[in-house]
């Protein structure tokens, strides 16, 4: 027996050095009062047609379109170059969860990070489009478009099905002691942001950018097994969109101009071409997490050993090592040890 706890002494001692390998893993959950300011601003230009809905058949008296300002005849496509917009702020309750893994409480890494940043729920966008065109004359109603500026008309009917986040690389923690269990932290988070959206029921794309995400705030080891997270990001940036389906003939309601006050009924075509998406995020995490390494198993090696007791040893007396209070009576001693020795494995 005296040989035996000689050799777990040195051991210890030697593990003073061997930080990397004093590891707990716990698992945070994003709960309900983590909360989420989410700004999305969508650009995406298009080009096609505008054309009247007459028929001769089955619509013989919808609106026909003509190029030019007067005359001419039958019902023509007009020319357009137009770019559509839309922003939506909103506030949301995300989903999700990654682990902390804490080596000694000094350093470390998050792992598994997934979120869904709506929360479950769909948000709206009020899309407008701003359309350029060669001057035209519509025939039921009797109106003329000026071409040469800008026209700009509200569509709404956008909207945002997905956002999500999910860890895609390695993210180091720095940790940094307060006393008392208490730790502020650092760390970036690589991830792949997924989007799916549509803009007047013509669905985009699902689009998958990397995007890197800073986060910093506190945990508190408040026990042998359970960790309290508070923390926060905030992210801008903005990204490629990538081109959209085309479409053929959706409806569209155009104010006339000259003279103002009636309605010409159109049908819409057109290819979209790739666009942009800004994204700005500020979130507040606040999370109770549950250790999921074996609770006597310092190393997360999977036994309760030599290499354990050694890592004891250096915070022997402490009361800034609440993970290694097995007891949680606020200091680390020979009542910690004898429940460590209860459990040894090898």
């Amino acid at each position: 027996m005296k040989n035996c706890l000689s050799q777990l002494v040195v051991t210890g001692t030697f593990l003073v050095v061997s930080l990397s390998a004093f590891a707990q893993n716990y698992e945070i959950p994003m709960s309900g009062s983590s909360s989420l300011t989410l700004s999305v601003g969508i650009e995406l230009p298009f080009t096609g047609t505008l054309k009247g809905n007459y028929v001769a058949k089955t619509n013989p008296t919808g609106t026909k379109t003509i190029p030019g300002l007067f005359g001419g005849s039958g019902n023509n496509p007009i020319n357009y170059s137009a770019t559509a917009g839309g922003e939506l702020v909103i506030d949301t309750n995300p989903t999700g969860s990654f682990v902390v893994h804490s080596i000694a409480g000094v350093e470390g890494f998050i792992r598994d990070y997934s979120s869904d940043l709506l929360g479950g729920n769909a948000g709206g966008i009020d899309v407008g489009v701003v359309f350029q065109y060669s001057t035209f004359h519509t025939q039921n109603p009797t109106a003329i478009y000026p071409g040469g500026f800008s026209l700009p008309i509200p569509l709404g009917g956008g909207g945002i099905s997905q956002m999500t986040m999910v860890q895609n690389g390695p993210a180091p923690i720095i940790m940094t002691s307060l006393g008392g269990g208490v730790r502020s932290f650092t760390a970036a988070i690589p991830v792949t942001l997924t989007i799916t959206a549509d803009f007047f029921q013509i669905p985009l794309r699902a689009i998958d950018v990397p995007a890197i995400i800073p986060i910093q705030g506190e945990c508190v080891f408040s026990g042998p097994n359970e960790m309290t997270m508070s923390a926060s990001f905030n992210f801008m940036d903005e990204f490629p969109l990538p081109a959209a389906p085309g479409f053929t003939d959706q409806p569209l309601d155009l104010p006339t101009i000259l003279p103002p006050g009636g309605t010409a009924h159109l049908l819409l075509s057109g290819v979209f071409a790739k666009g942009s998406i800004a994204l700005g995020a500020g979130a507040e995490i606040d999370s109770q997490g549950d250790r999921v390494s074996p609770q006597f198993d310092l190393t997360d090696d999977g036994v309760v050993s030599a290499l354990d007791f050694g890592f004891m040893l250096m915070m022997w007396g402490s009361a800034d090592a609440p993970f290694i209070d097995f007891n949680d009576d606020g200091k680390i001693d020979g009542m910690d040890l004898g429940m460590m020795i209860g459990a040894w494995t090898r």
